[in-house]
């Protein structure tokens, strides 16, 4: 009798430790000095994320129990949840406004849920469920085609309002790549580029700001206080650190030249205090990740487990879309967009979310190499 294959694939668990360590060190050196200085207390930022992650670790416990097949039964149910929750946050009596922009939904004053980030696990599972249960209509025709299109638009517009650019193109991204590996056509994955490319475009070409942001970010010399202020301090964060870095501790950039310097561009400072060297470490850990998970979703298929290597390669491929992009933004080479570094940056919604995902890739990965089904 062979022995059964362990819960915890080490292959994925250590990366994604040795992920939340580096993200704790890196969060308090980012944000210590703006801890002290709104709230007399340097530690603020990372005690809020050291809570997260214990109730990250608590969500992550459920879900490692949840059968795959339950996903796969109620995706309907999860992305009515995501809709709602898309809907909620734009009511301005339920959703929260920070910098302009109405992403999260108050809990009691105590927490803030930020329900674009729960929509890119959500939306995920139901589309690769969709795949396998309308397969043969979604490779043989329109109807089958538009049917969970016209949900994931939704969603988009949903956060077109909000608004959240990035956190759109990686949900658009992601439906694209699952709805091409569940049979639909290229010339209709074209023609639904086409048109989303489109509408982003009309979308930011209305928006003053969004418009400013995006002409501005080509030269970020051209105008340093206002528009490229954020930009022209993360570039010079990265170059500072050279071959590797000031030390940890040591950022220059944090000292309130660099907005959101624990958020979004916390791998500008990452890179100034730890160098090409650190970049190289980071770089390598996620590729890492990656390759195991891009490997354990060719398994699975090939065990005729499709659901669980469809939902394997979604995430991994939501990780890498995110990673890029973040990474990206912060080296100027695509506009700011308000995404997180997964597992690194400061985010609850972030972290809590990406902590379920990483358990139900677990789960997927446990049933197939132990042939539970």
């Amino acid at each position: 009798m062979n022995k059964p294959e362990p819960l915890f694939d080490r292959f994925i668990v250590i990366p994604f430790v040795c992920l939340t360590l580096i993200s704790l060190v890196f969060i308090f050196s980012s944000s210590s000095v703006i801890s002290y200085e709104k709230f007399s207390n340097p530690f603020f930022y990372l005690n809020r994320q050291l809570i997260a992650i214990s109730i990250s670790i608590v969500a992550a416990s459920v879900f490692l129990f949840v059968p795959m097949s339950f996903h796969k039964e109620n995706g309907a149910l999860l992305i009515f949840s995501s809709l709602f929750l898309l809907i909620l946050v734009a009511i301005p009596m339920f959703g929260t406004e920070v910098n302009g922009s109405r992403r999260w939904i108050n809990l009691f004053g105590l927490f803030n849920i930020q329900p674009s980030e729960i929509a890119k696990i959500f939306i995920p599972i139901y589309l690769c469920g969709y795949c396998l249960r309308r397969k043969e209509q979604l490779e043989s025709s329109w109807y089958g085609f538009l049917k969970p299109l016209l949900l994931i638009s939704l969603c988009c517009i949903l956060l077109l309002l909000e608004p959240d650019v990035g956190a759109t193109v990686v949900l658009f991204g992601i439906g694209i790549v699952i709805l091409f590996a569940g049979g639909a056509k290229f010339s209709q994955l074209a023609s639904l580029a086409l048109i989303f490319v489109l509408l982003i475009s009309i979308f930011v070409y209305f928006d003053e700001t969004r418009l400013t942001r995006v002409l501005s970010f080509s030269d970020p010399f051209d105008d340093p206080t206002k528009t490229d202020y954020q930009l022209l301090n993360a570039l010079i964060a990265s170059v500072q650190g050279g071959l590797f870095g000031l030390g940890i501790g040591e950022s220059t950039q944090k000292y309130f030249f660099l907005p959101e310097a624990h958020t979004d561009f916390i791998f500008s400072i990452y890179m100034e205090e730890t160098g090409l060297f650190g970049l190289i470490v980071l770089i390598g850990i996620y590729l890492i990740i990656l390759s195991r998970l891009f490997n354990l979703s060719n398994l699975a298929m090939k065990k005729n487990f499709y659901f669980n290597g469809l939902i394997i390669i979604a995430f991994a491929l939501i990780f890498f879309i995110q990673t890029i992009l973040n990474i990206f933004v912060n080296i100027g080479i695509v506009p700011t967009k308000g995404l997180a570094l997964p597992f690194i940056s400061y985010g609850r919604s972030s972290v809590i979310m990406n902590f379920i995902a990483l358990a139900i890739m677990l789960r997927a990965s446990w049933e197939f190499r132990n042939n539970i089904r």
